[in-house]
């Protein structure tokens, strides 16, 4: 990733080349009228590479710093510790020491086109770019976009306006932190704040576990919990963006945020209890149990700053073994064993002791939660069973009762009604069916015996045909006899009785 805007600029192929950065660099104003199909080539170069440049950080005011981090390497030191009260004060130090991130949802629009300076052009028409993209709704400026937000009324009763240069500039201050924000010349990319506000919320629900807690944070434990999904790298959210990714989330109601003290410093904020739900407001229940949970983040944090300071220590009085400094390594290892067995054991204590307090208030959130599925549960029977007196059961049952009654009568009738049909046709005479039968029988025969005197004289009529004709008849006639399944011819007698046929014909 790029780590400056020159080294950003300098990966662009058309900046590169002389020619086409001459006319991306000349006055696009003009171009318009010119050539309009040049212009929109440029407008959309300039729409890319200023969003992209905004999405590394490249554009902000606050240049992006990397956190410092503990050297966990043995290595020589002359610093000594002068008392004990200097291990708690390092303990206690807070994120003011660090410079502000850079944003990575807006943009600076002053200054830009000098930021934007590459081997020695200037680029005179991207102020009319920049009106374009807010003319087209890409961009808007940061204070039209937090107008009517939570987070604008709460930043509004402490913040003061300093002209420069003909603008103002905010000056907010949560906490130990100030942070200088540019409000009139910032410009906010939508997109990014929106995919921004999507990633925060998927990371928040994917971890929160208990609705009364986990849906409970301050803006420093927001800005640090949801760097990752902004940023997508490790870091600290900078103030701007998550005052935009907070206005985003507040305008798709899942999160909510209100200042909870006299000084107007500490602020809370609420998300909703499930995605799909709409947060509800800040109740004084929630007001309580974020004043726990935050004193818990605040024992954890101290925890694990003693912590490193114990392995600060352990390394440094190696080091000093090393160097054969044999007091200064007892005294480091003195010091080691004061904050391990004391301050660190005490305030691990109190860790363990908060904790028991934060699950006692999450076990009796989800017992509100099951008490209040047993009430929606009682609340749905309760109107089924109003719908179903409605319907009166009782005089379903016994309509039905009846119906079933009337259906077996007429089974009944029908049954009579069949036996009579049955009587009726007990009269008939089978004597005069058996004669109709046997006629029937006899008028076959007779179609069948003119049929073979037909084939017969058919066959004397033509020479050589009667023996073949007649071995046919028989055959067939043989075929028609059924015999007993005990009886089956083989293959020679099946020849024999052929022979017997034909001397018969014979």
């Amino acid at each position: 990733m790029p780590t400056s805007i020159q080294s950003f600029l300098s990966r662009i192929p058309e900046l590169r080349d002389a020619d086409q950065r001459a006319f991306l660099y000349s006055d696009l104003d003009q171009q318009r009228i010119d050539n309009p199909e040049g212009y929109q080539e440029a407008l959309k170069f300039w729409t890319q590479l200023l969003l992209s440049a905004c999405q590394h950080g490249l554009l902000s005011a606050a240049p992006r710093t990397p956190q410092p981090r503990l050297n966990t390497t043995l290595a020589s030191s002359d610093e000594d510790d002068k008392d004990e009260d200097d291990v708690l004060d390092r303990t206690q130090s807070d994120d003011s020491e660090h410079t502000e991130a850079a944003s990575v949802l807006c943009f600076e629009r002053a200054g830009l086109a000098a930021r934007l300076a590459f081997r020695g052009d200037t680029p005179t028409g991207v102020d009319g770019i920049v009106d374009e993209m807010e003319r087209s709704g890409i961009v808007v400026e940061a204070c039209d976009y937090l107008a009517g937000s939570t987070v604008r009324r709460w930043a509004g009763r402490f913040v003061r306006h300093v002209p420069v240069v003909g603008r103002q500039m905010a000056v907010l201050a949560w906490g130990a932190q100030t942070s200088q924000i540019t409000l009139d010349s910032s410009l906010v990319v939508r997109s990014l704040v929106e995919a921004a506000a999507s990633r925060v919320a998927d990371a928040h629900y994917a971890r929160a576990a208990c609705a009364l807690t986990d849906n409970l944070l301050s803006m420093d434990v927001f800005r640090e919990q949801y760097a990752q999904p902004v940023l997508t790298t490790n870091g600290k959210l900078s103030l701007e963006d998550a005052r935009l990714v907070l206005r985003c989330l507040e305008d798709q109601r899942q999160a909510t945020s209100t200042i909870i003290d006299a000084a107007d410093t500490q602020v809370l904020i609420k998300f909703a209890a499930r995605r799909a739900q709409r947060v509800q407001p800040v109740t004084e229940a929630d007001r309580g149990a974020f004043h726990v949970v935050s004193t818990r983040d605040t024992i954890a944090r101290q925890v694990t700053a003693l912590e490193s300071r114990v392995l600060e220590l352990d390394l440094k009085a190696r080091n000093a073994v090393v160097r054969k400094l044999r007091t200064q390594a007892l005294g480091y290892l003195r010091l080691k064993r004061h904050v391990e067995s004391d301050v660190l054991a005490r305030r691990q204590q109190a860790l363990d002791n908060i904790e028991r307090i934060v699950l006692k208030l999450q076990q009796a959130a989800s017992d509100v939660q099951l008490l209040q599925a047993f009430k929606s549960g009682t609340c749905a029977l309760k109107g089924l069973n109003q719908e179903a007196e409605d319907m009166h059961a009782e005089r379903i049952f016994d309509d039905w009762a009846d119906q079933a009654l009337r259906a077996d009568e007429i089974q009944a009738v029908m049954d009579d009604g069949a036996a009579v049909v049955a009587d009726g046709m007990q009269d008939v005479d089978d004597d005069a069916l058996e004669a109709e039968l046997e006629a029937l029988l006899a008028a076959d025969e007779q179609k069948e015996a003119a049929a073979l005197d037909k084939q017969k004289e058919s066959n004397v009529a033509v020479p050589g045909k009667q023996e073949t004709a007649d071995e046919d008849m028989l055959a067939n006639a043989f075929n028609k006899v059924t015999l007993s399944p005990d009886h089956t011819p083989s293959e020679p007698n099946a020849a024999e009785a052929k022979q017997e046929r034909i001397a018969m014909l014979e």
